[in-house]
């Protein structure tokens, strides 16, 4: 029995359910999404309005409290003068005592330094003082043993010798001579003789002192011994000698100074020069701040100019006895020129000096808010005050103080 396919086909396929539409969006979403295009909205126009109100000045905004520059006239208003803490005081005509700085060097005062030689040669065979020691006048220094100095020292004994022999014979002829017992020319002789003698022995103690030794040798085993003694008290600041060292008698052994006094070297520049005079006063510090300041005097003007570096040395003296300065040592000195009387000049504080374009310059007052850039020429000064040669007159007010605060007003 056969079957019909298309029946078959149909019975065996599946029936298959209708397709859901699809759920409806939920309202609460599409809110929130609205809401949060709105926000970013506000945003952007709160932002741009910002930007456009600062962009905007506001017309009722205080304008800024600035001076004003008019040609060579700045003016200002009593608040900015306040706050740049301007000052005036009118021009001070009087005669100014000028003052010169320089640098230099601290050294030994010449007067007070001695250089000891050994004066002859031999062989060190002590050394009594190092450098550094204290020493008296007269005191020892070194001993030294010369061959030189012992035939010296023999020669006078055997000249004293002769010198007494022949002053015997002397006085023995002369004794003859009255008893008519030797002729008056025996007599003569014998007294040329002594005289003779008396010369020579005088020539060999002279001898004896110039090699540094002592004419009167009591034991013959100090013969040639000779000491080295230090004509000044002071302080051995060198010595070039050692025991069992050979020397020569142009050796400077030792260098002894009175450190009480020294001299300070300046370098003084020729424009500076007719201010300083012998006799001024010179405030002296040292380079390195560690001690107060100390007071000199002038002591030499140099009468040459160096031509490479267009200055003249200056010598200060100064007295050192609480050991403040050291031989070498920099020093900055500031001497008060003592010169004679010059007319008077407008006088100002340095402080009140400015540089405009490199020139000097000082505000002059104008009125009640404003000044005058005035440019003057320098004259001396002391440090804290300054003349001016041209530019001000009797009654001209200056600023003393706020000179910088005007001074940038000029470059704004």
């Amino acid at each position: 029995m056969s079957l019909d396919s298309s029946e078959d086909l149909s019975s065996s396929t599946t029936e298959q359910p209708p397709a859901k539409p699809p759920a409806p969006r939920p309202r609460w979403k599409k809110t929130a999404v609205i809401g949060g295009i709105a926000l970013l909205g506000a945003v952007g126009v709160f932002v741009a309005q910002q930007r456009s109100g600062e962009a905007a000045p506001d017309k009722g905004a205080a304008a800024p409290d600035v001076p004003r520059v008019q040609g060579d006239t700045i003016t200002f208003s009593d608040a900015f003068a306040k706050r740049a803490g301007i000052k005036r005081a009118k021009v001070r005509f009087d005669q100014l005592v000028p003052v010169v700085s320089a640098v230099g060097t601290v050294d030994f005062n010449a007067e007070h330094v001695a250089a000891i030689g050994t004066r002859l040669r031999g062989l060190v065979s002590r050394v009594s003082k190092f450098e550094g020691d204290a020493v008296k006048a007269n005191e020892v220094l070194a001993h030294v043993e010369s061959a030189e100095l012992g035939e010296a020292q023999a020669n006078v004994s055997m000249l004293d010798a002769e010198r007494s022999a022949a002053e015997l014979n002397s006085q023995r002829e002369a004794k003859l001579a009255e008893r008519n017992l030797t002729t008056a020319r025996e007599a003569e002789i014998a007294a040329v003789e002594a005289k003779k003698a008396g010369l020579l022995l005088d020539a060999a103690e002279q001898k004896v002192a110039a090699l540094g030794g002592n004419a009167r040798v009591k034991h013959e085993r100090m013969l040639g011994a000779h000491a080295v003694l230090s004509p000044i008290a002071g302080t051995v600041v060198e010595r070039n000698v050692a025991p069992g060292q050979f020397v020569e008698g142009q050796l400077v052994a030792f260098k002894v100074a009175n450190l009480d006094h020294l001299w300070i070297e300046l370098d003084v520049f020729e424009r500076n020069l007719t201010r300083v005079s012998v006799g001024d006063r010179a405030e002296l510090r040292p380079l390195s701040g560690t001690a107060d300041t100390l007071i000199g005097r002038v002591a030499k003007v140099a009468s040459r100019i160096d031509q490479e570096t267009h200055s003249a040395k200056v010598r200060i003296e100064v007295e050192n006895r609480d050991r403040k300065l050291r031989v070498g040592q920099a020093v900055q000195a500031v001497i008060h020129s003592a010169g004679g009387a010059h007319a008077k000049l407008p006088i100002v504080p340095t402080a009140a000096i400015t540089f405009v374009d490199g020139k000097p310059t000082v505000f002059v007052g104008a009125g009640p808010s404003s000044v005058r850039v005035v440019g003057v020429q320098l004259g001396a000064n002391d440090g804290d005050e300054t003349e001016i040669a041209t530019g001000l007159q009797e009654n001209d007010e200056i600023v003393t103080e706020g000179a910088f605060a005007l001074k940038s007003e000029l470059f704004r």
